[in-house]
């Protein structure tokens, strides 16, 4: 985390931290946590950072140590979040949210709160909507029959998605509800990264 070039952009943007914060729908606390490394930035924050800032996201990765240059370039021009992304909720809806991901151990640096998006993981149990508490701390410490969020990356194309999968040693796992075929990945620390594991999961009551 290069604290120094973030506060750097922020006094060239004219934006305070407070703002910042604002943006993310958190307190200032987070953007010094982040700061000071006791909070990973995860990928949806970072859009918020490159927009606040006038930054490019890519920029943005690379300065918080969330992927290389060159990967992130690779991740901003073609990246989708096909099954999961970060939750983003709208005011006061957050809060409720948030409250429920402490119970199951969430309000930790680096243990942030995703949705899923697809019905990759029907099989398993996670519908589309679903809430879903991912830790991203020790994604190496995945084991068989865990639930991962995991990027796959096309470098002909320059492409990249999130897939929610389970993982079965060396393969990631889904299915379509539809037609009920797998879709697997094979896990080999370039093309196919896991990034966090799925320690808990609630459906939001409508």
């Amino acid at each position: 985390m290069d604290d120094k070039w973030f506060k750097r952009q922020q006094k060239i943007a004219g934006v305070t931290a407070e703002e910042i914060a604002d943006k993310l729908g958190r307190d200032r606390s987070v953007v010094s946590r982040i700061y000071v490394g006791r909070q990973k930035m995860n990928l949806e924050q970072a859009r918020v950072f490159a927009q606040v800032l006038g930054v490019s996201l890519s920029e943005v990765m690379d300065r918080a140590g969330i992927a290389p240059r060159e990967e992130a370039e690779v991740m901003q021009r073609g990246f989708s979040e096909t099954d999961a992304q970060p939750f983003t909720g709208k005011p006061g809806e957050g809060d409720k949210v948030i409250s429920i991901a402490r119970n199951f151990g969430g309000g930790k640096p680096g243990v942030d709160v995703w949705q899923a998006k697809s019905r990759a993981m029907a099989y398993f149990g996670i519908l589309p909507g679903d809430m879903m508490l991912v830790d991203t701390t020790t994604p190496e410490t995945c084991k068989k029959g865990d639930t991962v969020i995991a990027q796959v990356y096309d470098w002909q194309t320059g492409t990249a998605e999130t897939v929610l999968r389970r993982y079965q040693p060396p393969v990631l796992i889904g299915f379509q509800a539809e037609d009920g075929e797998p879709r697997t990945h094979v896990v080999d620390g370039q093309n196919v990264v896991i990034r966090g594991k799925v320690i808990a999961s609630w459906r939001a009551c409508a």
